[in-house]
């Protein structure tokens, strides 16, 4: 055991990153000029879902979705938190969307800082972010927490689009 402290200790000074949220928070971003002030859970499962492809701001205002890549811890967080879902329950139903035809998933980027630029020069698009990553390009309109992972999820349906 203390060798493993030891291990822990020396990767934390020598700089070596280990994958996590730093912030234990993950913020849903906008665009800093964007007409949305806040969503609320619900719409942004539904928009990442592909359930929903437009919001009400002002006239139809159509998103454009940054996500990251399909093994992603804080994918996982994101999904989890937001909805349940795990990332083998996430891809399953993207994975039929996809055949179906019917909707097409977010676009995807390697990590928060590409999510936090890609929003920061597209007035409509969203994306999801360390909340740490968020600099004065974008805003926040919603906060979601972090936590431990479990490997059993019950989402209500996730099967249904």
């Amino acid at each position: 055991m203390r060798h493993l402290q030891l291990i822990f200790l020396l990767l934390c000074l020598s700089g070596v990153s280990i994958p996590a949220v730093a912030t234990g928070e993950i913020a849903i971003i906008a665009h800093r000029d964007s007409p949305l002030r806040s969503l609320t859970p619900r719409e942004v499962s539904d928009l990442y879902l592909g359930r929903l492809r437009s919001l009400s701001a002002g006239p139809a205002y159509l998103i454009a979705l940054y996500d990251h890549p399909s093994d992603h811890e804080l994918r996982a967080q994101f999904f989890h938190r937001l909805n349940g879902m795990n990332l083998k329950q996430l891809n399953a139903y993207w994975a039929r969307l996809r055949f179906s035809g019917a909707v097409l998933p977010p676009d995807t980027l390697p990590n928060s800082r590409a999510v936090v630029e890609a929003v920061g020069k597209n007035r409509v698009a969203l994306g999801y972010v360390d909340a740490s990553a968020v600099d004065n390009s974008v805003k926040v309109l919603l906060r979601l927490p972090v936590g431990a992972l479990s490997e059993k999820s019950s989402p209500s349906d996730p099967t249904l689009p």
